[in-house]
């Protein structure tokens, strides 16, 4: 679902880092935020790439695997001949709203969207 870098090399990173004796302060931060996002990337992905992948069978067909169907999503927006539906909109919000649950949970917009909610 999300975007590189994956999970599992946020980790590598961070554990090289440790092992290579992480500087106090920022560095710190940087490293603990890298794990919170891993962490949260493995437990909330799969279900967000499972809506996400059903939006898009719904869009633009179950050929292909998820990247196969962003990029003809894509490639529809991209088209003047295609119009831009309702739930093209919807999928594109629904799944913008995921990747920042992920990669920033504490975004002041986001936070706001989700408790009004």
């Amino acid at each position: 679902m999300q975007d590189k870098p994956s999970p599992e090399l946020l980790i590598a990173e961070v554990r090289k880092a440790l092992a290579e004796g992480l500087a106090p302060g920022f560095s710190q931060k940087v490293a603990a935020n890298a794990l919170g996002i891993a962490e949260r990337e493995l437990s909330i992905s799969p279900a967000s790439s499972a809506a996400e992948n059903a939006r898009l069978e719904t869009l633009v067909g179950a050929q292909g695997d998820l990247a196969d169907r962003n990029r003809r999503l894509a490639e529809k927006l991209r088209d003047p001949e295609s119009a831009v539906s309702d739930a093209m909109v919807e999928h594109l919000i629904l799944t913008t709203l995921a990747k920042i649950e992920v990669d920033q949970p504490g975004y002041a917009p986001f936070l706001a969207w989700r408790d009004s909610e």
